[in-house]
């Protein structure tokens, strides 16, 4: 009789097990959101991180190529001799030299356009007799663009006394500007301008 009780004393009745198992449920499913969460929290650091470093790379390269442009001229269909560069405020066109590291040295005429979330670069090799001569490559410089702006700061005319000030169309064909300002979100996010001064050069 003893022996029966102590058996009885000894094991877990099954609505102590049931018990068990429902904290013990109860305690995985927290561990598990707390460790979802710290790997939502992690990828979401990663991807930050990682647009960001696409975004700075991209600026980059768009000062240098926006710096190291030089100031030439061509002759358009009414014989008058005008500056190559479109300011725009959906784009960019003017010559500068490629990296020659890749194989792409001399100048070249680049144009920057936003076209379908992407920022693309678009060059072809300078030719001042036929600028048509050699077809245009492209490449994407930036995925998730929703909206980009180009400014330009300078005098809107030749005259001495012209006022300078930003504008998102440039006018003035005989000069460049003086400044280039892009404004542009990525993912819907607003991110710092990039301006990049011109260097004048000799006509």
């Amino acid at each position: 009789m003893s022996a029966t009780r102590d058996s009885r004393l000894a094991g877990f009745t099954l609505l102590e097990l049931l018990v068990s198992i429902t904290l013990m449920g109860l305690v995985l499913v927290v561990l598990y959101s707390g460790l979802r969460l710290g790997l939502n929290s992690w990828e979401g650091g990663e991807q930050r991180a990682e647009a960001t470093n696409r975004l700075r790379l991209a600026q980059e390269f768009l000062r240098r190529q926006l710096t190291q442009s030089i100031k030439t001229y061509q002759v358009n269909d009414r014989q008058e001799r005008v500056v190559v560069f479109v300011g725009q405020a959906d784009g960019v066109e003017f010559v500068a030299p490629m990296l020659a590291q890749l194989g792409m040295g001399g100048l070249y005429r680049v144009r920057i356009i936003a076209t379908d979330g992407r920022l693309w670069i678009r060059w072809r090799p300078y030719l001042p007799a036929d600028p048509d001569a050699e077809p245009e490559r492209e490449t994407v410089l930036l995925d998730g663009v929703s909206d980009v702006e180009w400014a330009y700061f300078g005098p809107e005319d030749q005259q001495p006394d012209s006022p300078r000030r930003w504008s998102s169309n440039w006018t003035n064909t005989q000069q460049r500007p003086q400044l280039v300002r892009l404004n542009l979100r990525l993912g819907g996010e607003p991110w710092p301008d990039l301006v990049a001064a011109l260097a004048e050069g000799k006509p």
